[in-house]
Formats: C-alpha cells, structure tokens, sequence
C-alpha cells in the first residue's frame, strides 16, 4: 500500500472546478473510490499511477481521468460498471424540470437566483457553493430539479430571506395526492364526474391555487381565506378567467361564429341560416365561452333570439330543435375538467318591452322587429317544456340547462294559462324550472339569472340592454359571518367593527381581481370574448360586477343573539341590518370607483362547509352551539347558506317566503329561494297557485321547487324521493338526484357536508 507520507510531505494542490486550490487529500479519494465500489485490492495500484503523473496545480478533472483510465486497465470485464459508479459520484446528474438528464452545474443555480427572486449575485454565489458541497455529500444515485429547488429554498429559509424564497418555490401536488385524485376523485364540485379530464384538471387547479395564494394576493389577504374569514372563490382561475356571462346571440346571428374568437385555429361559420344550424351555434357559443370563464354560460332571451328561425315551421319541428340542443348541452362533454356545460337558458311567456321594437336578426340580415315573433317564442318555450318533460332515453331528467322562466305582467293571463301550468307540471315531475318574479319595480325592465343565482339586472347604468346582456359576474368573494360572531362575543358595535374590517378585505381581493382580468384581456388569452362585432368587443367587461358573498346569517344571529331568522322579528331584523351594511359598503364602492359591486347570497356548495370545519378547529366552543352537521363526522358540518332559512326549520311555505323576500332586494348580485321536498304533493295546480301568490304578494326574486328523485338502473322507472331500492323491479342499482345548491346532480357526486344539508332538509308545503 502507497504511504500517505508522500502525499502529506509534497503540499500537493489541486485546483477545482470553481478555481479554489485546496490541499489533495488522499483519504478523500480511497473513500471515493471504495463508495463507487472498487475493489479495495485495486486501490493501492490506482494509487501508484496517479503518484507517477501527481503534480502541484493539478486539476480534479485530471485526477479523474488518470483514475478512469487505471480502472479500465485493471478489470476490462467490470472496469465499466466502476467507471460508471465513479462518474456518478463525481459527475452530478439532474433530471430536470424538462424531462431532460444534464450534468450538474451550480451556475444554473446562482442564475435563477438573481433572475426569478432578484437576489444579489454575491450572496447567490454563496448559495450555489454551499447547496454543491451539499449535494456531494449527500452520496446520491441521482438529483431532481425539485430537489435542487427544495434545497435552494431551504438554505434561503436559512439566510432569513423569506421574500426571496416565495419568489423562487416550486408550486405542484405531492405524489401522494395525485395518486388519491386518480384512486378517489375529489367532490369540490358535484357536477365534475371522476375521469382523467377531471383528474387532469383537480391537479392543475391545485398548482394554479398555490399561484393565486402565494403570487396574486398579498399575504394578509391569502392568510384570510387560509384561516377561513374570507373564501376566494374559483382561485384555480384567479389569474386567468373571469366568472360568468349572459350571452347576446344576436352577434353571432348577424356576424358568423368563431369559436376560437379569431379563426386561425378552427373553422369560422357564416351566420346560420337555417334553424339547425342556429341551434348549433347557440350550443357552440355555451361551450367556447366556458374554455373562457370559470363559472356558468347563459343565454338571456333565449327563445326571444331564435324565434325568428321558427317561422313557418310546424310545433313538431320546433320541438325537434329544441331537443337537438336539450341533448347538445347535456352530451357535449367538453367543459373544464370533462363535464357538460354549467348552461343555463332564460325564457319569456311574451317578447318584453325592450325588445318589442328591437330589429330581429336572421341569417345576417333584419326580418321585421321581435315583436312580430311572439307566436313562435311562445312555441319555442312550450317545446322546451315538453323535450324537458319527455327527460332522456332512459327516462332520466336533463340536468343542463338551468330553465329559467321570467314572469311578466301578463303571465297570469288567460292566454299563458295552459304553459303555465305545463311549466308546474315539470316542476311537480322533474323539479326543473327556476322562476323570476319580474313584477317588483326593483327587477326594472329586465333581469335575468344564471348558474347557481347570479344575477343582472337593469339598473346598472340604465340601457337595459348594456345592464343585461354581454356580460357577467367578474367575481364573488364571500365573508364567514358566523365567526365575526364568535369573534365580537357579543358586542353589536364590534361585530360591524369586524365586518367592515373583512369586507374591507374583500374589496382589495376583488379589486386585485379586476385588474388582473383586465391586463388579461387585454393580453389576448380570452380571444373568444374579446372578440370583435362591427368594431366593438363582445365581452362588456366594464359592466360586470364585483361581488361580495357571505354565509352562514342564520348561525351568527343563533350565537350573537341567541335567536334563528325564522324565531323572533328582531333576529330578521337584525339579520337585514347586517345585510344591508353590506349592501351599503357596495353601493358606496359604486359611487366611489365606478365599477359595478354588488351583494349575493353565496352559493357555498364547498364554502359553508369549510367555513364550519374551520370554526369547529379554531372556535370549537362557540361553534358547538350554532353548527349543522355530524359532530362524529367533521367533515358533516355545514353553515346555513346566506341568509336562507335553516333547511330544517320548522316554517311553512308562507312563513319562508316572509323572511327570505327580506333579502333578496338587497342581494342584487344574486339571490334564491328554495323550496325543498315538492315529491311529497304533486299537483300542479297547487303549485301554480303558490306561484301566483309569490309573483304578486312578494320580493321574492328568484326562486324553485326542488324534488328528490331516485332512478332505478334496471327498470328505467323513476320514483319519487330518494330511495335505496327501487319500488317497481325490487333492484339496489339506483341513482338518486336533487338540488345542490343551484342545478340538478346526481347525489353521489355530493360532498360530505351537502350530503348531510340534503338528509336534513324539510319540506315547507303541506301535502295536498
């Protein structure tokens, strides 16, 4: 063996890759060589070569090529496999974020350092040197990007550069989560079904959401909505995408459909002439808009718009249409994540006022003014009614579009008496049509509604037209009322002091919100609304509204007052005062800003859930005694959505409708009543009769009737609640649907906290 004498009594030094000389240290290199698995009766004639070319100033890369070569010429047969052992110690590898092996290289490091973060390029410098002695330390088989990256961030961490570290993280999911969407799925969202589109699009939302929290929005406000006194809602599109928009067909009937926006990528379409192809360009424009927007695609005016195409056809045709695109919105399975299209349709009983002397538009030309096509409107209508009835081939109900019917001044007259009562009929079979009451003065000309309740209505600047239609809800941000409760312990003075304090939260939210889809409008990723008609853009996006949203009213007055909505005048009472402080606030913001922000009751299919789960961990005592839910069972638990009556109080029909029209003028971004449980009386005439009452004694707006329905695999049958087994065939294989809370879907798809919302829900009508 070669004595380490020599090597001590020389002062050999090497130079390294980095220019630093350093003293040769033999020990270093036996223990290399025995890591890389050489034979320890080898090491000793290594040893020998490498003295015989040994020289002061020799490089680590000579070192290892006299190495390399000594061990090729000691065992040809395995002298490969040593070489190989050897190179990987000594030549880091990376597999890096672009599915590509490259040699380590420190500088890549201190390069993305100053280029992502901004940091100085000395104590970047720092940082590469140590993370390299790091990772040959750590004796690894081989380095990922990530790794690399978790290192960097963890030694930034270490210098106390918090700032930078945010600024150079790697967002994405762990393995072990991807591996749970794929065998589990996940039920944010009742109408995303588990399949690889969804799967795809769970994983992608998750890395968008770190984007929005750790990039879009500053800290507190991030914490905010991580500790759960505010939800921002949609935050997987936070950074591209606005919510919602009411969709004007007329331009696409004047002018041809692009759906891309542009052409360039797919085929552009002259304006439809015949009545099919209206009917699949109406569909088209639901579905390219939602590869646009994060929320639901609606159509006002919808049998308004095509009723010029109907003239002429036989009610047999008509009905033929509009089951074409009943059956378009329900089986084109293209929308984010593999589902149909969040669609909604609003519909007239008569062509309003604003439109009756509006040019009706045909195959890019005038034919007369809409008011000449009320006949067939009124047929359109009747046929959608009757496909809806009919439900699928299996006798399933359609699921899309929300039916949404405005009730005008003459919807009661005598000549609407037999829609009218076909449209209860459907509500008594299938629990389908949704209703807006139009005969307020607060509803204006017209209003309109789509997805879960998101409203327009025109009184924004007066041209009904402009209110209504071309635009949408840009965003909803909600406020966790229940905890501001827990938090004032009490005091009606402090309790105002914290709502203003997160509404104030939500502004800079929403504001941050609108200015981000503004630069992205304007960045031409949305090239389907932004397209261009006669030289205007589609998309109104100056006219949409910034929305603040709030659950769980009823628990805050249970804590704060010791009373529900439905117990004592004075907890409605003070329910409306809180309410209309947040009205007040958003009207204010209109005065103050221009922009158009508005009040809704939060839909909260996932939020009123989190919200109770999270005051249940942070607020366990006072929470205890307000919340819904399983207390074996975290994940039960669930605040009363908005400023709803609780699913299970004991009222009657009459009783809800006097608390909850309370609110609705005041939520003009978007209101509902719902009426749960309809299969336990089935007549429509009843219906109708509650109906009338609600349009001409009441402020409620918006409203539903909802039936349970269970439909059996084997025998087609469908029955009515929701039941286990089917009571015609006997078999087990049974779907059950209801109302989540604003479109129809399938119960199974439900989360936890909806589920157990669904078991407690109460009929408030009588049995006839």
């Amino acid at each position: 063996m070669i004595s380490s004498r020599y090597y001590k009594n020389c002062k050999i030094y090497v130079v390294k890759k980095n220019g630093v000389r350093e003293l040769f240290d033999l020990n270093k290199l036996v223990k290399s060589l025995l890591n890389s698995q050489v034979d320890y009766r080898h090491i000793n004639r290594i040893l020998a070569v490498l003295q015989s070319r040994l020289y002061d100033g020799i490089t680590t890369e000579e070192i290892k090529e006299i190495v390399c070569e000594s061990l090729k010429e000691i065992d040809r047969e395995n002298g490969t496999n040593y070489l190989e052992k050897y190179k990987q110690k000594h030549n880091l590898v990376v597999r890096t974020s672009n599915n590509e092996i490259q040699p380590f290289d420190k500088t890549r490091i201190i390069k993305k350092l100053i280029d992502e973060t901004g940091l100085d390029k000395e104590t970047a410098e720092k940082i590469g040197n140590e993370i390299e002695k790091s990772l040959k330390r750590l004796n690894l088989k081989y380095i990922t990007a990530p790794m690399i990256r978790e290192l960097v961030n963890a030694k930034l961490i270490e210098y106390g550069l918090e700032e930078y570290r945010i600024r150079h993280t790697r967002l994405g999911i762990p393995i072990y989560d991807i591996k749970k969407l794929i065998n589990e799925g996940c039920r944010e969202n009742a109408n995303l079904m588990h399949n690889p589109e969804s799967i795809h699009k769970w994983v992608a939302d998750e890395t968008m959401k770190q984007y929005a929290l750790l990039e879009i929005f500053p800290k507190d406000i991030a914490d905010a909505h991580m500790r759960g006194d505010i939800h921002l809602h949609d935050l997987e599109y936070a950074a591209i995408r606005p919510v919602c928009c009411q969709h004007d067909l007329r331009n696409f009937f004047m002018y041809g459909l692009r759906v891309d926006g542009t052409g360039r990528h797919t085929s552009v379409s002259k304006p439809a002439k015949h009545p099919e192809v209206a009917i699949q360009h109406a569909a088209k424009v639901l579905s390219a808009a939602q590869c646009e927007m994060s929320g639901g695609q609606s159509i006002d005016e919808f049998n308004i718009w095509l009723a010029p195409y109907m003239r002429g056809l036989s009610y047999r045709r008509i009905k033929q249409l509009m089951q074409m695109f009943i059956y378009e919105m329900n089986q084109m399975y293209v929308a984010r994540g593999g589902q149909t299209v969040f669609s909604s349709i609003n519909l007239e009983l008569e062509v309003p006022e604003y439109l009756r002397d509006k040019e009706a538009v045909v195959a890019g030309d005038v034919r007369g003014t809409y008011e000449e096509y009320e006949e067939e409107a009124h047929l359109i209508l009747e046929a959608l009614i009757d496909v809806m009835m009919e439900g699928d081939a299996v006798r399933k109900p359609f699921l899309f579009p929300n039916f949404i019917v405005k009730l005008r001044e003459r919807a009661f007259k005598d000549e609407n008496r037999d829609l009218m009562i076909k449209l209860h009929e459907l509500s008594s079979k299938w629990g389908i049509p949704y209703f807006i009451n139009m005969y307020p003065e607060w509803q204006v000309e017209n209003t309109n509604a789509m997805g879960c309740r998101t409203r327009l209505s025109g009184d924004w600047k007066g041209d009904v037209e402009i209110d209504t239609l071309r635009t949408g809800n840009m965003q909803w941000y909600t406020v966790n009322l229940p905890r501001i409760g827990y938090e004032a312990k009490g005091d009606d003075d402090r309790l105002f002091e914290i709502l203003q304090e997160r509404l104030e939260i939500l502004k800079r939210a929403l504001y941050i919100k609108h200015q981000v889809t503004e630069k992205v409008l304007k960045g031409g990723i949305l090239p389907f609304l932004t397209q261009r008609f006669n030289g205007e853009q589609y998309y109104k996006y100056e006219n949409t509204t910034k929305t603040f949203g709030f659950v769980g009213l009823n628990e805050l007055l249970k804590y704060h007052i010791g009373e529900e909505l439905h117990e004592s005048r004075y907890a409605l009472k003070f329910g409306e005062k809180v309410i209309k402080y947040i009205r007040d606030y958003a009207d204010n913001l209109k005065e103050e800003t221009g922009l158009r922000w508005s009040v809704t009751q939060t839909p909260a299919e996932s939020t009123a859930g989190r919200f109770a789960r999270l005051d249940y961990r942070y607020y366990k005592e006072e929470c205890k005694f307000v919340v819904n839910g399983d207390f074996s069972n975290i994940n039960t638990l669930y605040y009363t959505n908005s400023s709803h009556v609780r699913v299970n109080a004991p009222v009657s029909v009459g009783e809800k409708v006097r608390i909850e029209e309370r609110f609705h003028p005041l939520c003009n971004g978007g209101h509902i009543t719902h009426f749960w449980n309809i299969e336990a009386y089935a007549d429509p005439e009843v219906l109708m009769d509650i109906t009338k009452k609600i349009v001409e004694k009441s402020n409620i707006g918006f409203w539903t009737y909802t039936k349970n329905l269970s439909i059996c695999e084997r025998c087609g049958r469908s029955i009515a609640g929701l039941k286990d087994r089917c009571v015609y065939c006997g078999s087990s294989s049974i779907q059950r649907y209801s109302r989540i809370t604003g479109y129809l879907q399938n119960v199974s798809n439900w989360n936890d906290a909806k589920k157990k919302e669904l078991i407690d829900r109460r009929s408030n009508i009588p049995k006839v």
